[in-house]
């Protein structure tokens, strides 16, 4: 309706990338917001409320997410959250081990490890099922085993570490400690109870001789797929190991806080949590830091505020606190955040573009059309001018505007400030909407996308079109010359140009409905309904689309032996075998034959036989389908009947040489040392009658005791 206009379209990365965008997360489909995955609280477990439980000491998670708890009384409750129920997995009075042991899960087993002096099981694996003993273990190689800290793998939880001292002496008062230059080292053991490596490094000797009971609550372990990590709460630092024998990253924390629990994520970044006290001096807040495998510092989890004992992280990137003070374990899960626009730490994003060059002067550019998801709560801003010119005054300097929109060393806030005045008002949410005062060769254009904090606006496409055309041109000239009434009626009809619009795009594209390559779905059923097919499931896209295209020669052919042979290989993707009267009319006129000709294809003239093979008809549907195609293509005064071909050696049977039966040199298949088989013999039963003289199929509907 509106001859002359064109547009630019912007709609791929390419389009996007000739401007500038800050915050932006830019992907095939569009742009939006850069959003990251950050730590909330999802429940809270109050162990201090479970009638009938003492306080709890120490916690892992077990399969299915079940909190394994260890209590003061030295009593292991298998706990599910959800449903409330508990159940203890020893009896009371075990003495297996002490209140003040460590727990870690491994797939469906219980590690706990206990440095008690006096206990007989420093380390000892259990089954959570039943409590049943898998292995224990009280040295290694000589050493006696002092388990510090204790972890297993996120993933590959059949792996376990436990850091424990390398070097033993007896000190003066008869207890085992640490000798000065001592060695603390992480072994690695797997689910059978072998060590298969042990990890030091240089900066874990200590400095003097060291009671063991002073190391008790000292060192933290965390695992994951190729990374192993070590916090030394007292000295502040942390040791990350590489499973590949990379060298080892050795960095000391600079933040203050009274360090406890460390754990890996999947992407290898590192939280440590604070185990201060609130009453302490100073101590405010208390969160878990995040850093990154090199050491760098990321972040806060801002999600979470208090004490941390001990962090537990699953295979699904969940993450356990525990506070042995208050008896709470949090679940903190990752859930989608919108990060923040570095110049002005709010949820926003920016992108200026680049020039839209008509290459004519005094261009009247005339609306947009922009395709966007805006959620609720979230905001799309768009902005515009146009001139002439390509360079201008901004801030006081005569600059080429493009050059200074997409210069990456100046910053959002500068380029919004300087250039405030250029810019037309906004246009708030615009899906459709006029550009008024747009005059000139170019056209700039600024989106803001204002986010909240879990969702972001997401720009699909933008179209701007040119030159001005409007409906007020086919009004009468009075209504055209009103300056003052003008351009509200303008904006009216372009309600109405925009229908019109799509009407006319829609008439326009219309043949692309009818292009059965082009289509799919509920499309290509309907055009699969012209030709009177209904059963769209049963012939499947490809098929039909198939069928569809080959409709006018089909039909062409309806009623002969080539048409149905050319449906039925379609439908079937094999070409199928029809055999007519006049085939074997000679054969059977020897008395010796008729019989089994008639018993084989029958003894009517206007019957013809199709012949498949038994993958082609494999279910009920497929066969309906293919009789109702036989029945469709055949002449009038004919009937079709279908064959479906067995495997048989039946030489009075349907037995084609080629087809479905064949010939060859037996050769014996050795079953043991004094059973053997045919390696062509069939074993296969379509019908699942469970005769081997037929068709049997091992494993299936038949085995061999």
């Amino acid at each position: 309706m509106q001859d002359g206009q064109t547009f630019f379209s912007l709609n791929k990365p390419m389009d996007w990338e000739q401007g500038y965008e800050a915050n932006i997360h830019m992907v095939d489909q569009g742009f939006s917001i850069q959003q990251t995955e950050k730590y909330s609280i999802h429940r809270i477990v109050r162990t201090d409320e479970l009638e009938g439980i003492p306080p709890i000491q120490d916690m892992t998670v077990g399969p299915g997410r079940k909190l394994i708890l260890l209590d003061e009384s030295a009593n292991v409750w298998i706990y599910d959250d959800e449903s409330r129920h508990r159940e203890l997995l020893f009896r009371h009075g075990h003495d297996l081990f002490s209140s003040q042991a460590m727990l870690a899960s491994m797939a469906d087993l219980l590690v706990i490890a206990d440095s008690r002096e006096g206990v007989e099981r420093r380390l000892a694996v259990y089954s959570i099922s039943n409590g049943q003993t898998m292995w224990a273990i009280q040295e290694w190689e000589g050493l006696s085993l002092y388990p510090l800290s204790l972890n297993t793998k996120l993933k590959t939880a059949n792996t376990l570490f436990m850091t424990v001292p390398l070097d033993i002496a007896i000190g003066m008062n008869g207890s085992p400690e640490v000798p000065k230059d001592g060695r603390i080292g992480i072994m690695q053991w797997n689910s059978a109870g072998e060590v298969m490596r042990v990890y030091e490094h240089e900066a874990h000797r200590v400095t003097e001789a060291i009671p063991i009971t002073k190391l008790q609550g000292r060192y933290f372990t965390a695992a994951a797929d190729g990374t192993l990590a070590l916090l030394d709460a007292e000295l502040r630092t942390v040791t990350v190991f590489h499973e590949d024998g990379r060298e080892p990253l050795h960095f000391h924390l600079e933040q203050e806080g009274r360090f406890a629990g460390i754990s890996i994520d999947t992407n290898h970044n590192l939280y440590i949590g604070d185990s201060g006290y609130a009453q302490q001096e100073g101590v405010t807040e208390r969160f878990i830091l995040k850093y990154r495998g090199n050491g760098d510092s990321l972040d806060k989890v801002t999600g979470f505020r208090g004490r941390t004992d001990k962090l537990v992280q699953d295979g699904r990137n969940r993450l356990y606190v525990f506070d042995r003070y208050s008896g709470q374990i949090s679940l903190l899960d990752l859930r989608a955040r919108t990060m923040l626009l570095e110049d002005t730490q709010l949820p926003e994003a920016v992108y200026f573009s680049a020039e839209l060059d008509t290459t004519e002067t005094e261009t009247l550019w005339h609306k947009i059309r922009l395709e966007a998801d805006i959620p609720e709560e979230t905001q799309v801003r768009f902005s515009y001018f146009a001139s002439d010119e390509s360079e201008g005054m901004i801030d006081g300097d005569y600059l080429n505007y493009t050059e200074y929109f997409t210069d990456p060393a100046i910053s959002v806030r500068t380029k919004l400030a300087a250039t405030r005045d250029l810019w037309s008002e906004p246009i708030l949410n615009p899906k459709d909407a006029l550009l008024m005062n747009a005059k000139g060769r170019y056209l700039w254009f600024k989106i803001e996308l204002v986010g909240s904090e879990q969702k972001s606006p997401f720009i699909r496409k933008l179209r701007v079109y040119y030159p001005r055309t409007s409906l007020i041109a086919y009004l009468p000239a009075m209504y055209q010359q009103d300056d003052e009434h003008s351009p509200f009626l303008e904006r009216f009809l372009a309600m109405f140009s925009t229908f019109f619009d799509d009407m006319e795009a829609t008439i326009e594209g219309i043949s692309g409905h009818f292009d059965p390559d082009a289509v799919s779905g509920p499309y290509l059923e309907w055009l699969g309904g012209w030709l009177a097919i209904t059963e769209h499931e049963a012939w499947g896209e490809k098929k039909l689309r198939e069928l569809i295209k080959r409709a006018p020669e089909l039909y062409k052919l309806r009623g002969t032996r080539e048409g149905l042979i050319h449906m039925l290989q379609i439908y079937t993707g094999e070409d199928p075998f029809v055999l007519e009267y006049f085939q074997f009319k000679q054969m059977q006129e020897t008395s010796e034959l008729r019989q089994l000709f008639s018993q084989l294809y029958g003894d009517n003239p206007y019957t013809f036989c199709v012949l498949l093979k038994p993958e082609c008809v494999r279910t009920d549907a497929q066969r309906l389908i293919i009789e109702n195609i036989i029945d469709d293509q055949k002449p009038a005064y004919t009937e079709g009947k279908l064959i479906v071909l067995q495997p048989w050696m039946y030489a009075d049977m349907h037995t084609y040489l080629g087809i479905n039966t064949y010939l060859s040199e037996p050769t014996l298949l050795t079953l043991d040392q004094r059973s053997s088989m045919p390696y062509n013999t069939v074993l296969i039963d379509v019908d699942r009658d469970k005769r081997m003289d037929i068709h049997t199929r091992l494993g299936l509907d038949s085995e061999i005791e």
